[in-house]
């Protein structure tokens, strides 16, 4: 019988067809030289080439190796890297999630052969893109701090996963891409600016455009939260609390009345 760790990429490899190669997992950094190349989702390559390093961690590669772009949102250093991304107002579908040992998430989609630049912070804090010429650790894998587990809660390991939205995919390439409807992407308006810094003497008029602007995308008991997140991220110095939910309950009690 094949050890855990042979069987959960020939898994994923047979589930999503996935291309994956052995990963020395509490250091996050491939087990061979060329990874990429060697990648491979032939049941009897994987086992010949994972049978070598006892206890590898799924390397599963991003970009047009596998047609996929992956997420990777963390929580740590104090920064909500979820609220950050629920922040930027894009409409993100179900699909593929993994939770990591940390308490981040990675969320896989879609993007066929197009090649989605890698990045660090650049789409909100806390939130990097993995895509042509990157990797992640799969599901599955082992670190002395924890598992990487897929989230049944989303989409199953059986459903395909979804597209990436067009809003966050304009974010996720650079320079800027064209779509299907209109001219060149430029970021404008408020929601490309919900995580930039408030000053002093502009706090009040900005915060109630941006507390506008989430009550428009999102439940309230989340925008509120996003608020008091951007309040106590941006603003130079904070606003108070009391006064920050007054104004957001005069907000929403006027978006109500408005329809």
């Amino acid at each position: 019988m094949l050890p855990n760790y042979i069987q959960n990429a020939c898994y994923w490899a047979e589930k999503k067809g996935f291309k994956v190669f052995p990963t020395h997992a509490n250091e996050k950094r491939p087990c061979i030289k060329n990874p990429f190349e060697s990648a491979t989702n032939v049941r009897e390559e994987i086992i010949e080439i994972f049978s070598k390093f006892p206890g590898a961690g799924l390397g599963i590669p991003t970009g047009p190796l596998n047609q996929i772009t992956v997420i990777d949102v963390d929580m740590k250093n104090d920064i909500d890297g979820i609220l950050h991304l629920r922040a930027l107002g894009e409409d993100i579908p179900f699909t593929g999630v993994v939770r990591t040992p940390s308490g981040g998430i990675h969320i896989y989609f879609k993007t066929g052969n197009l090649k989605v630049p890698n990045s660090v912070n650049k789409i909100a804090p806390n939130n990097d893109v993995r895509g042509a010429g990157g990797y992640v650790q799969g599901p599955g894998t082992i670190t002395k701090s924890g598992q990487y587990s897929w989230d049944d809660g989303f989409i199953s390991s059986n459903d395909n996963l979804a597209k990436m939205p067009q809003g966050l995919l304009r974010r996720c390439m650079a320079p800027a891409i064209k779509d299907h409807a209109s001219s060149t992407w430029r970021p404008s308006g408020v929601k490309n600016q919900l995580m930039d810094p408030i000053y002093e003497g502009s706090r009040n008029d900005t915060m109630t455009s941006r507390i506008g602007y989430l009550i428009k995308k999102l439940e309230p008991s989340k925008a509120l939260k996003a608020a008091q997140h951007i309040n106590e991220v941006c603003c130079k110095p904070p606003l108070d609390d009391r006064e920050l939910t007054r104004t957001f309950n005069s907000i929403l009690k006027r978006e109500i009345r408005n329809g």
